[in-house]
């Protein structure tokens, strides 16, 4: 039986990972997931592909009240409300998504962590950004298989390699039960997770250098996307998982099945 394993969540871009029991899925996503995201002096999208070390932060946000916190190694930690500032729009993904600057000391917090200009965005639209699509699913058993083929092709060679785990990849939901990439074989169709959410799996998802970061430590550990293509080559680019749209919105928990029922177009 194909389940929810976990769900993962971050309502700010790139920080570390929640991991609740429930979440409510709406159009744009998992609610209030990837709210807000980071930018740089010049205004460009900042995640860990540019500070690793932003996976040591996590984030706290209630909708309720706007209360947004950020926890810092070493027990700093910030809470308050997100005041908004000044208007501005950033390039996710070839969107531009808009936003407004959140005030307060957030920035400042921020920017003192990574050592260099850091502003935090609060997206007009909920769940704006997101990369490409507002769900990402991946399979425990896809992971399996990926750190079998490391183990017999390429571990021998480095030594004590690592050992991957959800949390690398970021999906909104991680699978049990599945087969080995079976979530590829989905691809043009609709998945019904829990009671009423359903998927429209719409791409393969891509991966990118953050995969390359050991999750507690943000340091690089091992070339992932690498990896990924010499165990299934493609032309276009190192894919993992796959991207979905939402059709119909629900609640989901952790256990709930997962069932296709639409199946592809031949």
């Amino acid at each position: 039986m194909r389940t929810v394993a976990a769900i993962f969540t971050s309502p700010v871009k790139s920080l570390a990972l929640l991991q609740p029991e429930s979440v409510t899925v709406g159009h744009s996503g998992i609610v209030e997931d990837r709210r807000f995201h980071l930018i740089d002096a010049d205004g460009r999208l900042l995640t860990q592909r540019q500070v690793g070390r932003l996976a040591l932060v996590q984030a706290g946000f209630s909708a309720e009240s706007e209360e947004l916190t950020l926890e810092f190694p070493g027990e700093s930690r910030l809470v308050g409300s997100t005041e908004l500032g000044s208007p501005v729009s950033t390039a996710i993904w070839g969107r531009e998504v808009p936003g407004k600057e959140v005030t307060g000391d957030w920035n400042e917090a921020l920017s003192e962590f990574c050592g260099s200009p850091v502003r935090l965005v609060k997206t007009d639209n909920p769940g704006d950004s997101y990369d490409e699509y507002p769900v990402s699913l991946l399979s425990q058993a896809s992971i399996d298989k990926l750190g079998i083929f490391l183990t017999e092709n390429v571990a021998d060679a480095l030594g004590e390699a690592p050992r991957f785990e959800g949390r690398r990849f970021r999906p909104n939901f991680l699978l049990d039960g599945c087969s080995p990439h079976e979530e590829d074989s989905w691809l043009g169709g609709v998945v019904q997770i829990g009671p009423d959410l359903r998927v429209r799996l719409v791409a393969p998802d891509p991966r990118c250098a953050i995969t390359t970061l050991d999750p507690d430590t943000g340091e690089r550990d091992f070339n992932v996307p690498k990896l990924l293509q010499s165990y299934r080559p493609n032309t276009r680019a190192p894919y993992f998982g796959v991207y979905g749209s939402v059709e119909s919105t629900g609640i989901v928990s952790v256990g709930d099945a997962i069932e296709l029922v639409q199946k592809p177009a031949a």
